[in-house]
């Protein structure tokens, strides 16, 4: 699936989408205020979602790469993944990943709105 097809390209929005779904699920696990009765499970359920959607923003970003999307599609990708799984596995404990997520979230959505409409560059045969 590495051309411009529709298959490919819903295929790639779908893993892409899936990610971002994801690391949002997982902060909104990890947001609260206040002493909360499951606190330690909801911080795991929370980390897990939010390294899968990283995981699979990185495996987005790369097949971006692979299928010739523009750059700044494959950047716009990946950020979410790298800031915010990032900021959680060094400063998870805090509302660090949560206020990243305010920039990084909307230039995850822009990355793949780009990388369905837009084109992509040509390789020459």
């Amino acid at each position: 699936m590495r051309g411009s097809s529709i298959a490919a390209r819903a295929a790639w929005a779908g893993i892409a989408a899936s990610g971002l779904i994801l690391l949002c699920l997982g902060l909104g696990q990890t947001f609260y205020f206040g002493s909360v009765t499951n606190a330690f499970a909801r911080d795991q359920i929370g980390n897990t979602l939010i390294l899968a959607g990283a995981v699979l923003g990185l495996a987005g970003a790369g097949w971006s790469r692979h299928r010739g999307d523009p750059l700044w599609v494959t950047v716009t990708v990946a950020v979410p993944a790298v800031v915010i799984g990032g900021l959680n596995l060094v400063v998870g404990d805090s509302l660090l990943p949560h206020i990243a997520a305010l920039a990084a979230v909307p230039l995850g959505v822009v990355g793949v709105i780009g990388g369905v409409v837009g084109q992509r560059r040509r390789t020459p045969s």
